[in-house]
């Protein structure tokens, strides 16, 4: 009886760490040895509430590799990315997760706090996941098609798993620029979320594109990384034009709103580490 009462409360302990592996853990224990350089007072992450001197800038190997194969647009274009101050030196969190952060914590504070929400958050950040696991009035499900560790194994493309109009909130992060048929996975995302939920969909925009770059002749990893910006996208999103980001959701059905600086404040993303030109593109049904 006891030891099941210690499994029991072990597994709630844990439960916020659903979806880490063992490799996670140890990246965690490292970060914690080296925190106390990063401590100080000028920034704060909005994911783990660590107060800290600066963020940690991207991974080198990132602009290597943009540099190497000759990415055709210049690193300042991408919107939403803070190449100087990246991640989280505590919880690993990126800019963008910081962002999600902002925005979910002020949404949250409209609601219904005696109601339970089904939120699914698809190919999940581990440290926001672990930050939406351990809000009470969220029923939080992970979703990927292949992570073992999360709760549900799905295709986005093709979500039977999830009926009709049954959830609330979802969160899709740069998922849909590895999708040769993103349409059909925005369709899928306007099925399942209930009338008046919501949904966040990023995916990476260069600013100033006049319209979204996809060619299927291009399948090396070579070519992807100078014309897509990784070796496993299959597009590069302009934000507008005939084939941009936000018709394409529009002609999936969303209401699409765009909350830039002028919607959070400068201090708030000076705050947290967001650079100035990031935009998050909000859906509604």
């Amino acid at each position: 009886m006891k030891r099941d009462m210690l499994f029991k409360g072990l597994q709630q302990a844990l439960h916020p760490y659903r979806d880490y592996k063992l490799k996670d853990f140890k990246k965690a224990w490292v970060r914690r040895l080296k925190l106390s350089a990063y401590r100080g007072t000028a920034y704060s992450c909005p994911v783990c509430d660590a107060e800290l001197k600066c963020f940690k800038p991207i991974f080198k190997s990132f602009l290597r590799k943009l540099k190497q194969y000759g990415f055709v647009y210049p690193v300042s274009s991408f919107e939403t990315l803070n190449i100087a101050a990246y991640s989280c030196p505590s919880c690993d969190a990126s800019d963008r997760d910081r962002l999600y952060a902002v925005y979910l914590e002020r949404r949250f504070e409209a609601l219904d706090r005696s109601k339970v929400y089904k939120f699914v958050d698809f190919a999940p950040s581990l440290p926001l996941s672990c930050k939406l696991r351990k809000y009470p009035f969220l029923n939080y499900r992970s979703a990927d098609l292949y992570r073992k560790t999360a709760d549900d194994r799905v295709d986005i493309t093709d979500m039977t798993i999830y009926p009709d109009a049954s959830v609330d909130f979802f969160l899709c992060s740069h998922i849909l620029e590895h999708i040769p048929d993103d349409q059909k996975a925005m369709r899928e995302l306007y099925r399942i979320l209930k009338p008046g939920g919501f949904g966040i969909i990023m995916v990476p925009i260069i600013t100033g594109l006049k319209d979204t770059h996809e060619d299927p002749s291009i399948t090396t990893p070579e070519q992807r990384w100078k014309y897509f910006g990784q070796d496993d996208h299959v597009r590069e999103y302009s934000r507008e034009g005939e084939n941009g980001f936000v018709p394409r959701l529009k002609h999936a059905g969303f209401t699409v709103y765009l909350h830039g600086v002028e919607h959070f404040g400068i201090e708030k993303f000076k705050k947290h580490g967001i650079a100035e030109n990031s935009v998050l593109y909000v859906v509604e049904k």
